[in-house]
């Protein structure tokens, strides 16, 4: 962490590896199908079909037990191709929409819409939002709906991609809400800090930017994506600096997204005591355990992909990798170990 201010680092903490893994929900016949986490991702605009693609099948492969999309019309049919393990949805009806000249009916059209997305968030754990998102106004106006729902009903929200550009512009909307997740890359995190009045490349202060952008949108989470994941709901910092993949290709971030979801809605799960535990991880902190460890996977499959693809490798190559490496990560009984060597090991 040598670019990082030794001032700042000193702010820093990490949950311990068992934490992490006492909210992973135990392979058991006691638990029932949905149980493991049911997933609801927005986005999925008639020009992009595949993050939202990437974003189910990463919460799935982590071990969420379903996956439903929300998208436009128009993309539904290609994200229904891509996989039969994915619920696809194509609630979203913009061409619909946009080709009458009878007002009441676009209206009636829209209103459709909402009620379908209220009926289906009441039956997910987590909603994420963004993930081929666009920023058609019909798109960014199901996200600004969806994002108001999830909060009525007090789910975690985890906000990527275009969804953040609605953020920049309307920060009320998550203000304050300690349920949501922002996952902003180096310009988006730049943009957000610019909208919040805030130096993203701030060296002098005691807190680090992330944690001042969390501060500044009321506590939310926000995980600094880059050489290094920075995450901060505005009181704590967790640095997250395992070795990532050196290739970079489209629907990494989206595979993150996917896995926050996954370990969201364990966060849950361990919180309303689906299976017997001892709470070894504060209600306070369970967030932040949640979108650690998410972020430390994300980074080593991208990791394990890159070593056997090299230039090649595609973010097909790193989904493959999740199953495989949470075996490891996971399975084998370690109560005591610590990061490196539940990831290296």
């Amino acid at each position: 962490m040598s670019d990082i201010p030794e001032h700042q680092q000193r702010t820093a903490t990490l949950p311990t590896y068992p934490h992490y893994r006492s909210l992973v929900p135990p392979l058991t016949e006691k638990l029932h199908k949905g149980q493991g986490g049911r997933i609801g991702v927005l986005g999925g605009s008639s020009d992009y079909t595949g993050a939202p693609y990437f974003s189910g099948m990463a919460a799935l492969r982590l071990g969420a037990d379903l996956c439903h999309i929300i998208c436009d019309e128009d993309a539904a049919t290609a994200i229904k191709s891509f996989s039969p393990d994915l619920i696809v949805h194509p609630y979203i009806k913009i061409r619909a929409a946009n080709a009458t000249q009878d007002k009441k009916k676009s209206h009636e059209i829209w209103m459709q819409t909402f009620d379908d997305i209220n009926a289906l968030l009441k039956r997910v754990h987590v909603l994420v939002v963004g993930p081929g998102l666009s920023r058609d106004k019909g798109m960014l106006q199901s996200a600004k709906h969806a994002i108001e729902k999830a909060k009525e009903l007090e789910m975690p929200i985890v906000i990527d991609a275009d969804a953040l550009f609605l953020i920049q512009n309307y920060p009320e909307l998550i203000h304050g809400y300690s349920k949501a997740v922002l996952t902003p890359n180096v310009v988006e995190f730049g943009r957000l800090c610019d909208a919040m009045n805030i130096d993203a490349k701030d060296q002098e202060s005691e807190e680090l930017p992330v944690q001042k952008l969390a501060q500044a949108l009321g506590g939310v989470t926000v995980i600094e994506k880059g050489k290094r994941d920075m995450i901060s709901n505005g009181s704590k910092v967790h640095i997250v600096s395992n070795e990532g993949g050196l290739k970079r290709s489209g629907g990494q971030g989206d595979i993150l997204t996917g896995m926050l979801g996954t370990s969201l809605a364990w966060g849950q799960a361990y919180e309303k005591n689906a299976w017997s535990h001892s709470h070894p991880v504060a209600t306070e902190d369970v967030a932040m355990t949640a979108c650690f460890g998410a972020c430390v996977i994300n980074r080593e499959c991208s990791r394990l992909a890159y070593d056997k693809h090299k230039r090649a490798v595609q973010s097909s190559d790193v989904l493959q990798e999740i199953g495989p490496f949470f075996s490891n990560f996971y399975d084998k009984p370690r109560p005591t170990a610590t990061w490196a060597a539940a990831i290296y090991g």
